[in-house]
């Protein structure tokens, strides 16, 4: 058998491995392998927060469009208007699903004595969900906190708060950082807005089913 030296042997090791040091191949495929990952999550975050951002602003237009619609009514109106306004929320989110839309429409008046006493003469509350949606409203003459400096004594004001349900398309990781939880648990995430407007003029009464306006709150 041929003998092999001690000399020889670790210069062939040390040939192989600067010979390995300087073999690029399979470089680039390892690379890809390590990047990939971060790459489709940064990807997937963009879109999920992306189209998180462009609901969000949906439902910013739903309350600013209802309400405002609400507030060029003026002396008086029917449920019959309160819902046709009330569904457009519905359109404005297209072609995202109105299902999780929940809207709540208020008119809110001061006391003639003091502007920080403030109650809501009547309240109407829609959901999105089924084929025809149909918003329930009932007079109120409940307290009503509204910010500081918003309304004058004897004044009014329409209030739109407007709240949509979110469901991630895949996850969820990036909407954990700046949204609360929705209505339907952990992994759904709750998009709220609420509008202050006020009355082109005198703020409209909701008229009950007889056809008369509900009373004016009492303090």
């Amino acid at each position: 058998m041929p003998r092999i030296s001690v000399s020889a042997t670790f210069g062939r090791a040390r040939d192989f491995a600067v010979r390995w040091r300087k073999d690029k191949k399979g470089v680039a495929a390892v690379e890809f392998a390590f990047v990939v990952p971060i790459m489709m999550v940064m990807f997937i975050g963009a879109v999920e927060l992306s189209q998180a951002i462009t609901v969000d602003r949906r439902v910013t237009q739903v309350a600013g469009s209802t309400a405002d619609l609400v507030a060029r009514k003026e002396t008086s109106i029917s449920n019959s208007e309160i819902t046709d306004i009330l569904r457009v929320g519905g359109f404005i989110m297209a072609p995202y699903s109105q299902s999780p839309l929940q809207v709540v429409m208020r008119n809110v008046t001061s006391s003639s004595k003091d502007a920080t006493s403030t109650k809501q003469s009547w309240q109407c509350t829609f959901s999105g969900a089924g084929v025809n949606p149909t918003p329930t409203c009932a007079c109120m003459n409940t307290t009503y906190a509204l910010p500081a400096g918003l309304v004058t004594t004897n004044d009014s004001v329409v209030v739109a708060e407007v709240t949509y349900t979110y469901t991630p398309i895949l996850f969820d990781y990036f909407l954990k950082q700046g949204f609360p939880n929705g209505a339907g648990g952990a992994g759904t995430y709750a998009l709220t807005e609420r509008i202050f407007m006020k009355p082109r003029g005198q703020a409209a009464m909701l008229l009950k089913s007889d056809g008369t306006p509900c009373p004016s709150p009492t303090f």
